[in-house]
């Protein structure tokens, strides 16, 4: 097809001086912004576009465009035409969104007046909002934290992808609506976060619909570090690019634009990782690098330094834990739910020649099924190899305090990881707790899929008695009520000790702290994992309390298929997922029950059944439980607990593999472990 004639794209694209800066200093700090005539496009110039059209007929990149392409057209009118509310920013005015990105780009690569009209459509109820969010400054003023800076960034792209078909008056109702709300409200959101001991409370706007219950009265403090910053800064870099010559405020807003990229790059964790979960990061990073790319083509300001991205890749990749049927499976800790998508992956790669994080990026699932894939679109470069680097790391212990040990990254691999460390948004109260994933399955599971409200049911996936951790007197340690919604609580554990070898790793924490704050009598909860590759998993937990109460150890199963089985006959259980089974011998040092259970959730949201060691009522608890993986029809070998005067032994055979652990555990420091 002939490439669309677009005012926008008519030159080539050329990073020129700006390449030759790298190794001379940070290029934001000495390149001055270009005049907003400067001819190049947003994210790509007219001689990208047959690039883009051969990246979304890649098979990669079926899913995507099946969704950008099978559009039930009377469907979306109707919605636009006679359903639409403009009182429901939630739901509502996103959904208007999707469907103008979706068909501009359609019909940028593909010409086709049906996608055009329900663009145009689209676009004019965009532009009928009253507001464009539904959060309210101390002066009852807009503030575009969370519709509005993907209004601002759709817009943005709208009004150039669509520059040739669109009328003198909509472009110029685009650029008033971004310069009189869009642009402010995104510059008020960021002022009050970096400022936030400052300024006055939040609140919604009157009569939004769709919202549950919630307090926002301290989102300028709660949100400052948190994804929403950075969609916030996206929003503001958009609305800055499209109106750079056109608003006196632009250069006020540029400044703060670059202010909070920065800010946002200096608290990250200097190891690459990311606080609020790997399905966080893939939301974050897709904004922030949109931002870096807005910047860079359109005003020559240069910020890519300012993040070690090569190591964000490398924690994408640490986060990966693809299960069976399940090739974009995480390591769930916290709202995680799915590995990193493609999007920043594919900007890492191409930016930095990166083959760990083009790998990632071509994983089946990677790229999605959404109008952000766009992105993905336009950054995908095929000469960067995929493959795993050199440096991949099978260990790793995060500035977080997770720790993550594994054998490989394919289906069939093992991954351990326990959840020691602070708070941080979008977290659940699972400090200890354990995923243990191998030859396909997810045998011990972390939850999927929280609700965020307090008044949904599966409000409850997010405390501890739905992570395979411990309970004091049936309770968890401390979390939130939710109130300011899912920020972080004051739960704390700390690692005191991590050791690894050939072919093992050992890991001891305790969080006492997290139950003690929830009221507990608690002065050690210890959680002590022996893992010997590839399938062999020793638990060891240790309680010590001031008053006499009894503990128990849950072993959640994943069941979100209902596949999940979990069976106890004396003093071992088995978890049955159809790839593979779990079998565990538990051992303890007072009495002690053994039973299977589940989660106290309607079963019309799923059954989530789980085992739990219960032990009586004491001062100080030890649970022992010892843990064999095999693939289904592999029978289990047979592990030997023995124990005495304060040592226990663990000895015999699994898979062909001689086993010989022994712990010593004395006071409350990290157990002795000998193998």
């Amino acid at each position: 097809m002939p490439i669309p004639r677009r005012q926008f794209l008519r030159t080539s694209l050329g990073l020129g001086a700006l390449l030759a800066l790298r190794g001379t200093g940070r290029a934001a700090d000495l390149i001055a912004p270009t005049s907003v005539t400067a001819p190049r496009g947003l994210l790509f110039d007219a001689a990208d576009l047959p690039r883009l059209r051969a990246n979304v007929q890649r098979p990669e990149f079926r899913a995507f465009w099946t969704f950008m392409t099978q559009v039930d057209f009377a469907a979306e009118e109707k919605f636009l035409n006679h359903e639409l509310h403009f009182a429901n920013h939630v739901v509502d005015m996103s959904r208007a969104q999707v469907i103008m990105q979706r068909s501009a780009f359609v019909h940028l690569l593909f010409p086709d007046a049906r996608h055009l009209a329900l663009a145009r459509t689209a676009l004019a109820k965009i532009l009928g909002y009253p507001r464009w969010d539904w959060l309210r400054d101390s002066q009852q003023r807009p503030v575009g934290v969370m519709r509005g800076g993907g209004t601002c960034i759709a817009l943005a792209l709208a009004a150039e992808w669509l520059a040739a078909d669109l009328s003198p008056a909509e472009q110029a109702a685009i650029t008033e609506r971004m310069g009189t709300e869009g642009a402010p409200a995104q510059y008020r959101g960021l002022h009050d976060m970096t400022h936030h001991t400052e300024v006055g409370p939040w609140s919604l706007e009157p009569g939004e619909e769709g919202l549950p219950p919630m307090a926002v009265d301290h989102w300028p403090r709660i949100l400052d570090d948190t994804n929403l910053r950075i969609t916030c800064t996206a929003g503001l870099a958009a609305a800055t690019c499209h109106l750079w010559g056109r608003h006196p405020d632009a250069p006020k807003w540029l400044e703060m634009t670059r202010s909070s990229l920065q800010l946002y790059a200096s608290r990250l964790p200097k190891d690459g990782s990311f606080p609020e979960g790997i399905g966080y990061w893939d939301y974050t990073f897709t904004h922030y690098t949109l931002a870096l790319e807005l910047l860079r083509r359109k005003l020559g300001v240069d910020e890519r330094a300012l993040v070690d991205f090569p190591a964000q890749g490398r924690y994408a990749l640490e986060m990966s834990m693809p299960t069976a049927g399940h090739p974009d499976d995480c390591i769930s800790i916290g709202d995680a739910a799915t590995a990193a998508g493609a999007v920043p992956l594919m900007w890492i790669a191409r930016e930095f020649r990166d083959t760990g994080a083009q790998y990632l990026a071509l994983q089946p699932g990677a790229v999605r099924a959404s109008w952000l894939s766009c992105l993905a679109a336009i950054w995908y470069d095929p000469a960067v190899p995929a493959k795993l680097p050199a440096t991949a790391r099978l260990d790793r212990q995060t500035d977080l305090g997770i720790i993550i040990s594994r054998t490989g990254w394919e289906e069939q691999d093992t991954v351990v990881t326990l959840r020691s460390g602070r708070p941080v948004n979008h977290e659940h109260a699972d400090r200890n707790s354990v995923i243990f994933k191998a030859h396909g399955e997810r045998l011990f599971n972390d939850p999927l899929h929280a609700n965020y409200s307090t008044k949904e049911p599966k409000w409850l996936l997010r405390q501890t008695e739905a992570h395979t951790a411990v309970l004091i007197n049936g309770q968890g340690h401390i979390y939130h009520d939710g109130r300011d919604g899912v920020n972080s609580s004051t739960a704390d554990a700390a690692i005191q000790d991590y050791r690894t070898g050939l072919n093992w790793m050992a890991v001891t924490s305790d969080a006492a702290d997290a139950y003690h704050r929830a009221g507990l009598p608690a002065k050690l909860v210890q959680r002590t994992l022996v893992y010997v590759k590839p399938d062999v998993l020793v638990i060891f937990d240790r309680i010590f309390l001031t008053d006499p109460l009894p503990v128990s150890a849950r072993f959640q199963v994943f069941n979100e298929d209902g596949a999940g089985q979990v069976s106890v006959e004396g003093a071992i259980f088995t978890i049955t997922r159809p790839h593979a089974t779990l079998r565990a011998r538990v051992v303890t040092a007072t009495p002690s029950t053994l039973a299977t259970g589940k989660l106290a959730l309607p079963e019309s949201g799923g059954v989530y059944p789980f085992a739990e060691i219960r032990s009586a009522a004491a001062l100080e608890h030890s649970l022992l439980t010892v843990c064999t993986a095999a693939p289904e029809g592999e029978g289990h070998g047979n592990l030997h607990v023995t124990t005495a005067e304060g040592a226990w032994d663990i000895t015999g055979t699994h898979r062909g593999q001689n086993v010989v652990v022994r712990l010593i555990a004395a006071g409350k420091g990290a157990p002795v472990i000998v193998l």
